[in-house]
């Protein structure tokens, strides 16, 4: 007991040396300096390169909370120009975490109006403008894109006022922080650049008209369903493609989950859990479109419900493989996939954080 004694206290009083020194007021503000310069001198990340198309999924979740996934939000990088796909919550803010270069975001697509795929809309619009994006944004989308862009141009309206009394016109210039709808039928929506964005109406009722969108660049293609019950539009449009990105819900874990607030005594959140598989697409009828359509890699999206564990994901994935007998991915916040012009190959990255 002496013997350990004799070794414990000095142990004991190094450590209390050692709290007392890095809880000291110049160890704070030195740990401090030291974090903030490793982090914020850090370069913003490159999802695309001149010959590259690459999509960034930055929401990958569902209206229904999710702690590790945003709302839905998907990001096209092509070459240096940067496209979102809907605007979930939590996309904005997953955007900077990650570095992306948001001046360099050219427009959205949105797919309809159901709020959570147009709720961060606002912070979008800040965002880019803040980084440094000195045009008006366009937002495209159906018709009634007028209507919600002209709702976030107001009520973010004293909000930019403010940021350009505080920091000079030079810096935030009025003239370029509102976005500009543009309504669009469904073909090719956008051609700039050699990016070539097609718009696919697919069937969500009642949010109609709604859309997916196709995108070709350099040879290389990538498929956004939006929300959307199976479609054989979207099936054609998807016809070869590199990546088909498509929504899944699971019947089986959702009727589970329907059952469970019944006998919990929750009619209202039962009832809506009961009404939602009809508009939305199964894991397997995603894998068939995949098969129909030929496309290399299915990577789902939206993924509904929220999956806890490997145990549910296995679950929510049951029957894909043998309707789609080829690649297949669960999209999580923050993947990143590559394609390269003259290539097949899809390169994939997670080191975003």
């Amino acid at each position: 007991m002496i013997r350990i004694a004799k070794y414990l206290l000095p142990l004991i009083a190094l450590a209390a040396i050692g709290w007392f020194a890095l809880t000291s007021a110049p160890v704070e503000t030195w740990l401090f300096r030291h974090t903030a310069f490793h982090e914020l001198a850090k370069q913003p990340v490159t999802l695309a390169k001149d010959n590259e198309l690459s999509v960034l999924f930055c929401g990958t979740g569902s209206p229904l909370p999710d702690r590790t996934r945003g709302g839905p939000c998907t990001m096209i990088a092509a070459g240096g120009k940067l496209y979102l796909v809907d605007a979930g919550i939590d996309s904005a803010r997953n955007l900077m975490l990650w570095r992306v270069p948001l001046q360099d975001v050219a427009g959205v697509f949105v797919t309809h109006f159901h709020s959570d795929h147009i709720g961060e809309l606002g912070e979008i619009r800040l965002q880019t403008w803040v980084a440094g994006r000195d045009t008006k944004l366009p937002v495209y989308g159906p018709e009634g894109v007028e209507q919600v862009v002209g709702g976030f141009n107001q009520a973010y309206a004293l909000d930019a006022g403010y940021r350009t009394e505080h920091h000079g016109a030079q810096m935030l210039p009025p003239d370029a922080v509102a976005m500009v709808p543009h309504v669009m039928a469904p073909g090719a929506v956008l051609e700039l650049d050699g990016l070539k964005v097609t718009a696919i109406k697919v069937r969500h009722d009642p949010a109609t008209p709604a859309y997916g969108y196709r995108f070709d660049y350099k040879g290389r293609s990538i498929v956004v369903s939006g929300d959307t019950a199976p479609d054989e539009d979207l099936a054609r449009a998807a016809k070869g493609a590199d990546i088909l990105v498509h929504e899944g819900l699971s019947p089986e874990m959702v009727g589970i989950m329907h059952d469970a607030l019944v006998a919990g005594g929750h009619p209202r959140q039962a009832k809506i859990f009961h009404d939602i598989p009809g508009y939305h697409t199964s894991p397997v009828a995603a894998a068939h479109i995949a098969a129909e359509a030929k496309v290399h890699l299915l990577v789902f999206t939206h993924i509904i419900p929220m999956l806890p564990n490997g145990l549910a994901e296995d679950m929510f994935l049951r029957g894909v493989s043998d309707a789609y007998h080829c690649c297949t991915l669960l999209a999580h916040d923050g993947l990143v996939l590559t394609l390269r012009q003259g290539s097949d190959d899809i390169d994939g990255r997670t080191d975003l954080n």
